[in-house]
């Protein structure tokens, strides 16, 4: 039987920037362990184009970032939130080119906060962190205990593993039906992907 869930992943388009270094906030690891930001979000807040693709300069809808952090269009934010998905903020980025311009103003991190507990730890093969056992480091094989997942929880990420977006089935529909670029699912049961 197929997870009520997928998740949300980057799908490649030719010449699409690639993001690199988040500039005007500290502290950057709350935007991976759903700390919540909105109340004193600054105002400067800025992906860089990576230096080592100069010639992608292409804008999608959801941008390629090494945080793994769903940094989306006005597009993509106005369908997500256009289902009101409960404990998820959309915070403002700016995005700056390769030559230190502002590309756009219109993109926001979707931050899901309050992480779920919904690994099955006892199914699923992982490696724990060496500092803090209750997180983990990879991931070879994950099982979601989906019924410690609330309801109303559409768009989040799970308690102790950060690297990936869970998107309700139905909402994920709904989303891929928009048709967005830099926008692709994967199953649960397919993760991770070889």
């Amino acid at each position: 039987m197929k997870s009520q869930y997928l998740i949300l992943i980057y799908q490649s388009v030719d010449g699409a920037c690639v993001l690199k270094d988040l500039t005007g906030l500290e502290k950057t690891f709350r935007l991976n362990n759903g700390t919540s930001l909105s109340n004193g979000w600054p105002d400067n807040v800025a992906f860089h184009m990576h230096p080592d693709f100069p010639n992608d300069l292409l804008l999608v809808d959801n941008l390629l970032n090494a945080d793994m952090l769903v940094v989306a269009s006005k597009r993509l934010q106005d369908c997500v939130r256009a289902h009101s998905p409960v404990e998820v903020e959309h915070l403002p980025v700016k995005i700056i080119d390769h030559k230190g311009r502002v590309a756009s103003t219109d993109y926001a991190i979707i931050h899901p906060t309050n992480p779920v507990d919904c690994i099955d730890r006892q199914k699923s093969i992982f490696e724990s962190d060496l500092i803090d056992p209750n997180d983990i480091d990879t991931i070879d094989k994950l099982v979601l205990d989906e019924a410690s997942i609330p309801r109303d929880r559409s768009f989040f990420r799970m308690r102790g593993f950060w690297g990936i977006t869970l998107v309700r089935r139905e909402l994920a529909k709904s989303i891929a039906a928009e048709g967005f670029s830099g926008v692709d699912w994967l199953e649960v049961d397919d993760y991770p992907q070889d």
